[in-house]
C-alpha cells in the first residue's frame, strides 16, 4: 500500500515498528507505546487496523512485525523523514537537535513528488544529517563504539538515537557525524567507554556508546 493512502497515525506506527524492529528486544505493545507516548490500549486498538490492513502481524503477546507490503510503506517513510531532515538542516538552517521533530511533524504531507523534487534539489543525498542512510536496506559497514578497539582513530558515521536531548548532548561534547575518536578506556560489565575527541575525555555510557556507529578512519564508507 502506497504511503499516500495511509493516515498520519497509521504512518507514525508503521515507522515506530520498524525503528523498534531493529532493536533488542523486538516490538512489543509495552514498546510501542512508550516509543510512541500513548497508553498500551491505544496501541492495541490500532494495532487491531494495522493488522486489518494488511500492514502488520500481531498476535497478543507476541512480537509485532511488519508484511512485507508494511515493510515497503515504512521503507517510503523513512526516505521521507530523512531527505525532510536534510531540507531542514541544509537549507532552512534549522540545528540539527530539532531536525527529527520537526521532520516528524512535516513528513506526513510531502507528495511523492515533492520528494522527488526535494531529493534533485538536495543533490540526491545518501544520508540523513544524522548520518543514517536514506535507503533502509543499504549494507551497514559500521560499529558501536562500545565494540570499537582501543586507540585506534575511528570516525563517527551515524547516530542510530536521533532525539533532540541526545543530539544536544553529542553536540555538546563534540560526537557529532565526521567527528574523529578513539576509545580510551572501557569499563567491564556493561560499564561506561572513556573517548578522546578533540583533545579532550568525554566519558559516555555504554547504551549510548552502542548507538554511536563508528568506522575506522581512512576506511571508506
Amino acid at each position: 500500500m502506497s504511503t499516500a493512502a495511509l493516515s498520519q497515525t497509521v504512518e507514525e506506527y508503521v515507522e515506530a515498528i520498524h525503528r523498534l524492529g531493529r532493536t533488542p528486544g523486538g516490538v512489543s505493545t509495552t514498546r510501542l507505546a512508550r516509543h510512541l507516548g500513548v497508553t498500551p490500549a491505544s496501541v492495541t486498538g490500532m494495532l487491531k487496523r494495522l493488522s486489518n490492513l494488511r500492514l502488520i502481524t500481531y498476535r497478543r503477546y507476541r512480537n509485532i512485525t511488519l508484511t512485507p507490503a508494511g515493510e515497503r510503506s515504512a521503507r517510503e517513510l523513512i526516505r521521507r523523514h530523512r531527505l525532510t531532515e536534510r531540507l531542514l538542516t541544509d537549507v532552512l538552517g534549522v540545528p540539527l537537535a530539532e531536525a527529527h521533530d520537526e521532520a516528524c511533524r512535516l513528513e506526513h504531507a510531502v507528495s511523492p513528488a515533492v520528494e522527488g523534487r526535494i531529493a534533485e534539489t538536495l543533490g540526491e543525498p545518501d544520508a540523513c544529517p544524522h548520518g543514517n542512510p536514506m535507503d533502509v536496506d543499504a549494507d551497514d559497514p559500521t560499529f558501536g563504539l562500545v565494540d570499537a578497539p582501543l586507540n585506534r582513530t575511528l570516525t563517527i558515521v551515524r547516530l542510530e538515537d536521533e532525539s533532540p536531548e541526545v543530539v544536544r548532548y553529542l553536540a555538546e561534547r563534540k560526537l557529532l557525524p565526521g567527528a574523529r575518536v578513539k576509545v580510551k578506556t572501557r569499563e567491564p560489565l556493561g560499564g561506561a567507554v572513556v573517548l578522546e575527541v578533540a583533545g579532550k575525555r568525554q566519558t559516555v555510557g555504554a547504551e549510548l556508546a552502542a548507538s554511536i556507529r563508528v568506522r575506522q578512519a581512512g576506511r571508506r564508507r
